[in-house]
């Protein structure tokens, strides 16, 4: 009776062994959600495993238990002991689910020198001030607020600021 497992994958080798799988009519699901990268100032989104190295693999175990095992890219079947990890197909149902309501975020562009933000979140949510500059390797921006005739820096999230004009 064909059952839902957890497989441990080798390093980076989740597709690969998923595709292997799927051509040899073994039903797999490998989780994947959008990841927001910073590398060398420029920001990205790339596809990654919600659980990196591992996923999950419909099959009757007691006849295909040796095929999953040595397919390309897998490393092993997810045990307790001596018996492989079965997965309920309602947890599967409800990360589907769960990633399909999932909301996207654009990626905002980094704010000029100068230009004026809102703290969207956060303790200081809704507070306007002047995008100042970008910390070094971090997603952290240096951003001025003026309050009463006194201006302060405050550090924070890129992510939690938005531009004036989309604010208002």
């Amino acid at each position: 009776m064909e059952k839902w497992y957890a497989v441990m994958a080798k390093p980076r080798k989740e597709q690969t062994a998923v595709s292997f799988l799927e051509q040899v009519g073994i039903e797999t699901y490998f989780p994947e959600i959008n990841e927001c990268l910073s590398l060398k100032g420029r920001r990205y989104v790339r596809r990654s495993g919600l659980f990196p190295g591992y996923f999950f693999a419909r099959f009757d175990c007691d006849r295909q238990y040796r095929t999953v095992s040595y397919c390309r890219g897998v490393r092993k079947i997810v045990t307790f002991g001596q018996v492989p990890a079965e997965v309920e197909p309602d947890l599967l149902d409800d990360i589907r689910r769960g990633l399909s309501r999932q909301d996207i975020i654009p990626i905002m562009p980094r704010p000029k020198h100068g230009e004026i933000v809102r703290i969207s979140h956060g303790p200081l949510a809704g507070v306007e001030g002047m995008f100042d500059s970008c910390r070094s390797g971090e997603e952290r921006v240096v951003v001025l607020l003026r309050a009463l005739s006194y201006q302060s820096r405050a550090i924070v999230k890129l992510s939690d600021i938005e531009r004036f004009s989309q604010a208002v």
